[in-house]
């Protein structure tokens, strides 16, 4: 007589990290991804300016130049002035960052 064993594998089990973050980078859930961190890809257009502040009284603020594509991925040519106590404003640019890690690091939307 054959007796077959239940698949262990094939058992229903919560997708890991990985896929979870794989199906949230697919398709349209890509937007949602990116919402849930803050912002938008589609907010991030040239004129408009993105702040980042540390706990220490230090403040970025991203101007956006132009969006631009390197190696099929979407980055963000900016403008950068840095803010700290007791030092004078910097001015840098301009700088180069992937979308995905530019909106990671300016979460706040100053204005246009």
């Amino acid at each position: 007589m054959l007796t077959t064993r239940q698949d262990k594998t094939t058992a229903a089990r919560p997708a890991s990290l990985w896929q979870q973050l794989s199906g949230a980078l697919s398709g349209s859930d890509r937007r949602g991804l990116f919402a849930r961190r803050g912002a938008n890809p589609e907010s991030v257009k040239p004129g408009r300016i993105f702040r980042f502040t540390d706990n220490k009284g230090r403040s970025e603020t991203a101007t956006v130049i132009d969006l631009c594509e390197i190696l099929g991925m979407p980055h963000v040519r900016y403008d950068l002035r840095i803010e700290q106590p007791g030092h004078r404003p910097f001015e840098d640019g301009p700088r180069v960052l992937g979308i995905k890690t530019f909106i990671e690091r300016f979460r706040e939307s100053v204005g246009s």
